[in-house]
């Protein structure tokens, strides 16, 4: 599964983290597994959150996917099943990985994930700054 954008550790296991309209920041996952009654699925969506303190939060990142296509960085945007969908605001890099173009400085489209050698760059947050 794609990791992207904030995470950290609650109570021993790894959530993503998100932030509510009022500011309050939020641990979720769709894992029914991960968690207790303390979670909501507010929207019934399958999404359980819960609201937390920065300072119940251990090993905080932030993480941003990239993947590597014929020696080429590409961004990854999201995933399907097998497949990746990559961006590049690079001509060179667009044409050689015959990417379709879709505006004036971007190329964008699926690539076979056996194509793809994933990179996550990972950096740490402290939870109090966020």
């Amino acid at each position: 599964m794609l990791r992207k954008g904030l995470y950290g550790i609650y109570g021993g296991v790894e959530f993503s983290i998100t932030f509510d309209m009022d500011n309050n920041l939020k641990i979720m996952t769709e894992n029914k597994e991960k968690i207790d009654a303390t979670f909501e699925d507010t929207y019934q969506n399958g999404v359980y959150t819960k609201i937390v303190k920065p300072n119940e939060i251990e090993d905080c990142v932030s993480i941003t996917p990239f993947g590597i296509i014929k020696e080429e960085k590409v961004q990854i945007l999201q995933e399907k099943e097998n497949e990746y969908q990559v961006a590049t605001g690079s001509l060179l890099v667009g044409s050689k990985l015959n990417l379709p173009r879709i505006d004036r400085d971007s190329w964008l489209g699926w690539v076979s994930k056996s194509e793809v050698m994933l990179i996550e760059e990972i950096t740490p947050i402290n939870p109090e700054d966020l």
